[in-house]
């Protein structure tokens, strides 16, 4: 008689993914299948936009959860801003700007200029 020690991932459902002779391996896919799961909680708004069902969802963000070096370069050539970019946003608002507090900048630059180009002669 033998004994054989299987791993097994379920999803949080219980119902069993995959099976994996290997602890390091079953961890290794359980980390990705908890990222789908995140992702497809990002997802959710697209649902009712795109008409998609829960099954779809899943299928989506478990491929990006597996293509993740893939979607991490990607996204690494966002460019960082303070202000947040929100895209749900149907009109965009642009910030109310003084005319003084225009022209001070304006007058500010100007000084800047001319104090690099004194600085050159």
């Amino acid at each position: 008689m033998s004994i054989r020690l299987e791993y097994i991932v379920c999803n949080k459902n219980g119902d069993e993914l995959n099976r994996f002779d290997v602890k390091a391996d079953a961890e290794a896919y359980d980390s990705v299948i908890c990222a789908a799961e995140d992702i497809s909680l990002l997802l959710e708004p697209l649902q009712k936009k795109l008409s998609l069902n829960e099954d779809q969802i899943y299928g989506i963000s478990e491929h990006l959860a597996f293509q993740s070096d893939a979607v991490k370069l990607a996204l690494k050539q966002i460019k960082k801003s303070k202000a947040p970019v929100n895209l749900n946003k149907k009109e965009e608002v642009e910030p109310e700007i003084k005319t003084e507090e225009l022209s001070e900048k304006k007058a500010v630059t100007k000084k800047a200029v001319t104090k690099k180009s004194a600085k050159k002669k």
